[in-house]
């Protein structure tokens, strides 16, 4: 859907080089002293979509920072960064227990067995159905990508909800500023790619026509790009540590609304491929309707889920738990792709 992973509408954002190191502090401080903790940006760049490593200074000797890029629910790639510049984060499921609720509402139906694999592989099927009869909306490097979504969300302790816009314009090679508003509410300029940084998996369309569409391929490439796995020749060589940051990668392609051909199918059946991923049935969408819910069995990421049709397997919008920092609010949160299109300038509107 994916970091994703996030929440920057509740307060100033500081530059790119605090981001880095804070998110690098926190990281160490989360994985040691709270376990608790979710990483707030880790969704698929909803409806999710992708979400951007950015690698800042000499590659040579390894120093790397996380640009919390997750402009749908799509799912993004680790958001300790998130944590050390916003009000919220997303909390892991115990949060449930301690307010009064046990998570995502699940029907009696979660009790049927549901493969995770078969899900994810006919989510593949469709979206490359879908792909056959479509014009590919085939953007210029100049250009923007314009992304709208429907974010819903529902206090846990008091049932109120809110339902909102949120609008993002992202610069298709990261050359000009783009805007994000991740989940509604105050929006923040996405400052382009400075002279010494880069992105991975890279900006641009060409670029990403280069990525793999292999599923075991597409694996390897984000492998190799994102972690400590060196250059795995298979899938049993892929670290444990470098699978999550994989599986969080793969959520934002499949569920990225304007790609290549090819790319998003992959991207789902690569994702069948990581271990630890598990489905359950029942989980209520955003309408309340039942669906196949599937998330990265991690302490981190058990409640950021991708939601599918209980019958066709169509990939329909993220779910997760979202929380205020001091744990005194959450919220149920779903945001589902409402539009995109490719546009000529930051703010218009297709």
């Amino acid at each position: 859907m994916t970091e994703l992973r996030r929440m920057r509408a509740e307060v100033s954002h500081p530059d790119p080089e605090r981001l880095t190191t804070g998110r690098e502090r926190l990281q160490a401080a989360i994985n040691e002293e709270r376990p608790a903790l979710r990483d707030a940006s880790d969704r698929p760049q909803t409806g999710g979509f992708m979400n951007d490593i950015k690698i800042t200074g000499d590659r040579g000797q390894g120093s790397r920072g996380l640009l919390v890029r997750r402009p749908v629910l799509s799912a993004v790639v680790a958001a300790t960064a998130a944590v050390a510049v916003t009000a919220t984060v997303v909390i892991a499921g115990n949060l449930g227990d301690r307010q009064g609720r046990s998570g995502p509402s699940v029907s009696e139906s979660s009790t049927t067995r549901v493969s995770a694999k078969k899900v994810l592989n006919d989510a593949a099927d469709r979206v490359r159905e879908e792909e056959k009869d479509a014009k590919t909306d085939v953007p210029r490097d100049d250009q923007f990508i314009y992304i709208r979504n429907i974010v819903k969300e529902t206090n846990r302790k008091t049932g109120r909800t809110d339902v909102r816009e949120a609008e993002n314009w992202e610069s298709v090679d990261r050359s000009k500023r783009g805007w994000v508003n991740e989940i509604g509410g105050d929006g923040t300029w996405d400052e382009p790619l400075g002279k010494n940084e880069s992105t991975f998996p890279p900006p641009g369309w060409e670029a990403q026509k280069k990525i793999p569409t292999d599923p075991v391929e597409l694996i390897r490439y984000l492998a190799k790009g994102l972690g400590t796995s060196g250059k795995p020749d298979s899938l049993k060589e892929i670290k444990k540590r470098d699978w999550y940051m994989v599986q969080f990668s793969l959520k934002g392609l499949a569920t990225r609304p304007i790609s290549p051909k090819g790319l998003r199918p992959a991207a789902f059946e690569a994702l069948a491929k990581v271990p630890g991923m598990k489905a359950k049935a029942g989980v209520e969408d955003s309408r309340g309707r039942p669906t196949v819910g599937v998330s990265y069995d991690h302490k981190f990421t058990r409640n950021q889920m991708l939601l599918f049709d209980e019958d066709s397997h169509a990939y329909l919008e993220d779910r997760d738990i979202r929380a205020t920092l001091d744990g005194k609010k959450s919220y149920d949160q779903f945001i589902r792709l409402a539009e995109a299109a490719v546009v000529d300038k930051v703010k218009q509107r297709p």
